[in-house]
């Protein structure tokens, strides 16, 4: 071998080691341009399942970003075990010490965490509600169904199962939620008009058990009710036969219920007969529409309108099956057949 020839294999020996190293170091800045963002999403509370759902929409929303994006999205799911308003501060107050990016929020009071939402987005944390608002806060915007007209879908839905006179019961969860109290109203202005009266209205504070308690000691103690509207599904969560006055009453056709939320164990008493319709929310999108929400005002400083309309789901006998079946596919993209 001539020396010109070792010195151009040399040459080339030394080229093949820079390129591997270049590439190396273009590996690695690109791993490390790939900035994280951290969205932390915080339902009301932990022991509503209900939530869940939406979380699982959340995580795969950021799966999606993470896979397709130049950022690695993470998502803080952080919340207190029951809904309680202050605790739901002192929740938000710790995840402003995380300095997350944004934060997305399922408001337990719509007065009450004003002024942690505030401090949140003073200290440049964009803050968004889902679910339920804080309307005078300073969020960027509300994603979630109309519930003032949901509210009224309801009543509808129980004029046509009862007719136009009778008397119904309310249950509610936490007193002044602003998104059970604007279903409420709703309701209430739905049946305006009619000669059916609202007699009764019980709180459960988004607990399983209290609502199953407080829908029998309500059944109880109005044995001529003629209907119900569920403004929200917490005693459906617990197994049938908790509540034999009730389930006694729907069987037999005594007492007709219109319920909100379309999630699989309601789904069953529509199949039963025991529950004449309901009024659904966009559970998933919850969780996956906020995580892109976030990621685009964060992003892209995306403008948002005040409240961004996610739509709902009314089910009945005529439809509840394609509601079943999108449920166990987990694909919610298909429209539903009309209810009536």
């Amino acid at each position: 071998m001539t020396k010109i020839t070792r010195w151009l294999s040399l040459a080339l020996l030394l080229g093949l080691v820079l390129t591997l190293a270049v590439g190396s170091a273009l590996d690695k800045a690109t791993a490390q341009a790939k900035k994280k963002l951290v969205f932390a999403w915080i339902p009301k509370a932990l022991n509503n399942p209900v939530f869940e759902i939406g979380r699982d929409g959340a995580m795969q929303k950021a799966k999606e970003i993470t896979a397709k994006g130049e950022h690695e999205v993470e998502v803080l799911y952080q919340a207190s075990v029951a809904s309680d308003a202050a605790e739901q501060v002192r929740v938000i107050e710790d995840v402003i010490s995380k300095k997350p990016d944004a934060i997305g929020i399922s408001a337990n009071d719509p007065t009450a965490l004003i002024d942690v939402i505030n401090k949140a987005v003073d200290a440049g944390i964009p803050v968004m509600t889902w679910d339920s608002d804080a309307p005078k806060s300073k969020r960027f915007t509300y994603l979630g169904v109309n519930n003032y007209e949901g509210g009224k879908a309801a009543a509808d839905l129980l004029i046509k199962a009862m007719g136009t006179k009778g008397k119904v019961a309310l249950l509610t969860g936490v007193p002044g939620a602003f998104n059970l109290e604007e279903r409420i109203r709703g309701f209430k202005d739905g049946i305006k008009g009619t000669e059916i009266q609202v007699v009764k209205t019980v709180y459960c504070n988004d607990d399983i058990n209290l609502g199953v308690q407080v829908v029998e000691e309500a059944m109880q103690s109005n044995p001529d009710l003629n209907g119900w509207f569920f403004v929200g599904v917490w005693p459906l969560f617990a197994k049938k036969g908790s509540m034999p006055l009730w389930e006694t009453a729907a069987k037999e056709g005594k007492v007709k219920t219109v319920a909100f939320d379309t999630l699989p164990m309601e789904l069953e008493y529509v199949k039963d007969g025991m529950i004449y319709g309901l009024v659904g929310q966009k559970y998933w999108g919850w969780g996956y529409d906020s995580i892109q929400m976030m990621y685009d005002r964060v992003v892209h400083n995306k403008k948002f309108e005040s409240f961004t309309n996610s739509g709902m789901d009314i089910v009945t006998a005529k439809n509840v099956d394609a509601m079943a079946e999108a449920w166990k596919n987990r694909d919610f993209t298909k429209p539903l057949p009309p209810p009536f």
